[in-house]
């Protein structure tokens, strides 16, 4: 039986790329909001004639979701805790990556701030309580049994302050992304569940981004937490 991983942001470069990768040794649930993500799941091939059901779970399981509505990500946990029985590992990959400008001139800034705000650090909390709550509560031996972990996607945007390119929001937003994986580790450790974030820098080629696949996946077979990983491209 092979642990279950939820990957939200699958539609993108680096959510993809994790997919692929995990889907290896992982029952993988792949969410997305628009982009369908270029994997070998459901979506491509809905019906096995032979009715393998070993062939069933080689797939990677794709669903639709928008991170910014809460019913959405209750929707997530219910789908995934449904068809495989339980979630093992959470990978919070999806963000909105936009800049949005020097500061000082977005005094009349819109809905779309705060909607980074949400998707980019709260969305990723709501999600792994809604998974809390489904799975790893009153768990901990089980949890402890399968090493069960979550690794947030951040940014080395969170750890310092670049000058004159206008990413200040996307910046605050991974920033507190961070401070709350670290607060999670400390909440999830009684119940002997990890918390970890990978920090990286531009990932634009398949060279970068398998550097940061790799580090998700030391850090989710591996028994760290409370981690910052920035030593990625």
């Amino acid at each position: 039986m092979k642990p279950v991983c939820l990957v939200t942001g699958a539609g993108g470069r680096l959510g993809q790329a994790l997919c692929a990768d995990l889907a290896r040794d992982h029952d993988v649930i792949a969410a997305y909001r628009r982009t369908v993500p270029k994997v070998a799941s459901q979506l491509q091939w809905p019906v096995r004639t032979d009715g393998a059901e070993e062939a069933r779970h080689s797939l990677i399981h794709c669903v639709q979701a928008d991170l910014a509505c809460r019913e959405d990500i209750r929707r997530l946990v219910e789908v995934a805790a449904a068809r495989n029985g339980r979630i093992d590992s959470i990978v919070n990959a999806a963000a909105d990556v936009r800049f949005h400008g020097p500061l000082v001139e977005l005094w009349e800034s819109g809905d779309e701030v705060v909607t980074q705000l949400a998707v980019n650090a709260v969305a990723p909390v709501q999600l792994v309580s809604a998974v809390f709550q489904a799975c790893w509560k009153d768990q901990s031996e089980e949890n402890a049994q399968w090493n069960r972990n979550l690794v947030n996607i951040s940014s080395v945007s969170g750890l310092y302050v670049t000058k004159d390119v206008g990413q200040a929001y996307y910046a605050a937003s991974k920033a507190a992304l961070n401070t709350l994986t670290m607060y999670l580790s400390l909440e999830l450790a009684p119940y002997s569940v990890r918390a970890n974030a990978v920090c990286p820098s531009q990932f634009t080629n398949e060279s970068a981004t398998q550097h940061v696949v790799n580090a998700v996946r030391r850090l989710i077979t591996g028994n760290e937490t409370g981690a910052l990983v920035s030593n990625v491209p």
